[in-house]
């Protein structure tokens, strides 16, 4: 269980909705990103690529926030319980070293024979 929050312009924390969150592939990209669910009225609250070029922050044990780039905005995710918000980071962080480990396979330096 998680609340989303958006950043507003005067710098106050807006509450965008409860829902739960997953790690999802999007069909149309192919690329990994986190979708989270409303638990009410099952419509979505947030989708968002995870990219090798965000800079996602842990803060305490339940909070994983990231400035995304696509919207100028910051987002947060306030975790109900530390345990959902390691599995959530730990999925991010993966995902962001396979994202940067395919850059720097399919640079030069290792097509060389």
């Amino acid at each position: 269980r998680v609340k989303v929050y958006r950043l507003t312009d005067d710098g106050k924390w807006d509450d965008q909705g409860t829902g739960h969150v997953i790690v999802d592939y999007f069909k149309r990209t192919k690329e990994l990103g986190l979708i989270v669910i409303d638990e009410k009225d099952n419509e979505t609250i947030l989708v968002h690529q995870i990219s090798s070029n965000e800079i996602y922050r842990r803060q305490e044990d339940t909070i994983i926030s990231w400035r995304d780039s696509n919207f100028p905005t910051d987002l947060a995710l306030s975790f109900q319980e530390p345990v959902g918000c390691s599995y959530i980071w730990d999925q991010i962080i993966g995902i962001q070293r396979d994202l940067q480990f395919n850059t720097i396979g399919t640079s030069d330096i290792y097509q060389r024979t």
